[in-house]
């Protein structure tokens, strides 16, 4: 867990602390079934007094292990993700249910960086942009050796029509 005193910010009009972590998954309470990271989180933000609220502003950079979506080749992408978040007392009113709450003076960035990692990590990931794939008839890699499958499929209601092409 990442706590952060904020009771001198909130004594300064403008007051604000920078921070800097080199974070392990265990720190953002994640495991390999949501990430597998490929070395420490680096996390730099500022917390900053917004009056009746507290700012987190900054970025995290860190690298995630995973496989190319077309032929499943091990890669690592290096990735950043913005931190911007407000954080409420606690017992504040009007806050909506999901509103980011601190209380004694002390504001947990925890679940913040956390949700802001996971969220930067794409679904489906490239090893190149023009990457070829897998053959689907003989499992080649295509990027590695080129096939010469037949991969179009004919719906078999049409095939009479394509014997009349044909000729």
């Amino acid at each position: 867990m990442i706590k952060i005193n904020v009771a001198e910010i909130k004594k300064q009009l403008s007051g604000s602390l920078s921070c800097h972590y080199d974070l392990e998954g265990r720190d953002l309470d994640l495991t390999e079934d949501d990430v597998e990271l490929a070395g420490p989180v680096s996390a730099d933000f500022t917390v900053t007094n917004g009056g009746d609220m507290i700012l987190l502003e900054g970025s995290l950079g860190f690298r995630v292990k995973t496989q190319c979506a077309r032929c499943l080749k091990g890669i690592v992408l290096d990735l950043t993700a913005d931190l911007d978040e407000r954080y409420y007392p606690e017992g504040a009113e009007g806050l909506d249910e999901d509103a980011l709450t601190y209380k004694f003076d002390v504001v947990d960035v925890t679940d913040a960086l956390r949700e802001s990692l996971l969220l930067s990590v794409p679904a489906r990931a490239l090893c190149k942009p023009d990457c070829k794939g897998i053959c689907p008839v003989c499992g080649a890699n295509r990027n590695v050796t080129p096939c010469q499958c037949e991969t179009r499929s004919i719906d078999p209601r049409l095939q009479a029509l394509e014997a009349l092409l044909k000729k």
